[in-house]
């Protein structure tokens, strides 16, 4: 079994959309001759790393799935700062446009040039993330949803915006979609502004709102509040699903 730690690298893009040098890590996790690719892109990469136990999940899964032959591809994006991360993640965010537009335009390909050069294909392109980054996710994925297989949202910090943005998509798209709340994040206050976010009630409506958009769509809700505990715990069936669906 590759272990993932040796395989963390830490990468800088320099960002014209974002005005700055972008730093992101790449976790690559392979066994065998695939010549197919599964690349999840992870919203606030090192917290998923250090908090969510990331590199721990990914080798027990695969030790438990017995697999001889895959390559997977994870690709984590840290906000610097929290302040950062509003302003990325937050439709109201300043830089909320401007990080849709680095992640389609300069960072998605050039990870995806990079895995073609090595004659590759991609076979599952995933996002995955929590709060507001599960909302950015629905941001990103509803800007080009023929490009996106997967979306792994844990407690995504949703609002109109977004209800809105799927409700303008007019096809289906080809997305899988693994979605998991907390029947106690009922009302959730966001330490940085104070703003309140109806977390289940959200979940809730973007659930009904993805069934004739999505291609298949699994939903929890667990006796769980908004805490990072509660994601640590649900990662292993939220990856597993990235892992074995479409």
């Amino acid at each position: 079994m590759v272990s993932l730690i040796s395989n963390l690298e830490e990468h800088q893009i320099n960002s014209h959309t974002l005005g700055k040098k972008q730093l992101y890590y790449s976790m690559e996790v392979r066994e065998g001759q695939s010549q197919a690719v599964d690349v999840l892109y992870v919203q606030d990469g090192m917290d998923y790393l250090r908090l969510g136990k990331l590199q721990d999940t990914w080798d027990h899964i695969l030790k438990e799935e017995g697999r001889r032959d895959y390559h997977f591809l994870l690709i984590l994006v840290p906000p610097s700062t929290s302040e950062e991360r509003y302003h990325y993640y937050h439709p109201s965010g300043t830089h909320h446009d401007r990080y849709i537009h680095f992640f389609h335009h300069e960072l998605v390909p050039l990870i995806e040039k990079q895995i073609r050069a090595l004659g590759k294909r991609i076979q599952k392109r995933g996002l995955l993330g929590d709060s507001l980054g599960a909302a950015i996710c629905i941001a990103l994925a509803s800007e080009e949803p023929k490009e996106w297989t997967h979306l792994l949202l844990q407690s995504g910090a949703f609002t109109d915006f977004h209800i809105h943005k799927i409700r303008n998509i007019k096809t289906s798209a080809p997305w899988n979609v693994y979605q998991v709340v907390g029947n106690l994040e009922g009302s959730v206050t966001y330490p940085l502004t104070g703003e309140t976010f109806s977390i289940l009630p959200a979940n809730r409506t973007l659930y009904e709102e993805l069934q004739p958009i999505a291609e298949n769509h699994t939903y929890y809700e667990e006796d769980e509040d908004h805490l990072w505990d509660f994601w640590r715990r649900d990662l292993p069936r939220a990856l597993h699903y990235f892992l074995t669906k479409g």
